[in-house]
């Protein structure tokens, strides 16, 4: 995309702001996919406006990111449910074990965890962004489709949490604590879980 297709305000015409965001996140979603850093004022030169255009578009570079890695997610979590079988419990641990299997084998998400580690796990696993939040709503409609009757025992959504926290600490354990990301130990610990 050339500098001169989004000018910026001071150029005297203005982009729409839905379509600025669009051309935002899309060249981000590029560079992150392709394992290369996003950086802010890099994306406002590519684009050709300013800074503030960027923050105002898309908010912070953590905001950003979120919003890649979430829209990522999300269709990674969509894929493994439609691949898993069975029902109920099969389902949710199939799931789950199937998403975090993408995200290990995605070379873009081991490229943000090793160059950015701190940050990566700002950014995914805390309130810092919307993608736990947004994963743990996941679970918990996941959670009302496919095991209604475990309202019964515990809050949809305390178990969503619970069972989020696990897909995570098996994932991001080398960080955490120095052992070996597993998404298979992600299945067997939901199935232990909600069985």
């Amino acid at each position: 995309m050339s500098k001169a297709a989004l000018p910026d305000d001071a150029a005297g015409t203005r982009t729409p702001e839905p379509q600025g965001r669009d051309a935002a996140v899309r060249l981000a979603r590029k560079w992150f996919i392709n394992s290369q850093r996003i950086e802010m004022r890099a994306l406002a030169d590519e684009l050709g406006v300013s800074r503030m255009t960027i923050n105002r578009w898309v908010g912070s570079r953590d905001q950003l990111i979120g919003t890649i890695t979430w829209a990522l997610a999300e269709n990674a979590l969509d894929r493994a449910r439609d691949m898993s079988t069975g029902s109920g419990v099969e389902v949710v641990a199939g799931t789950l074990e199937g998403f975090i299997a993408t995200v290990l084998d995605a070379p873009f998400q081991r490229a943000f965890l090793r160059q950015e580690g701190e940050i990566a796990l700002r950014i995914l696993t805390t309130r810092s962004s919307d993608v736990q939040r947004n994963f743990i709503a996941y679970v918990a409609e996941l959670l009302r489709d496919e095991l209604p009757e475990s309202a019964e025992r515990m809050p949809i959504e305390d178990l969503a949490y619970l069972l989020v926290r696990i897909a995570e600490s098996f994932c991001y354990v080398d960080m955490i604590c120095g052992g070996e990301p597993d998404a298979r130990k992600v299945g067997v610990a939901v199935r232990v879980l909600l069985t």
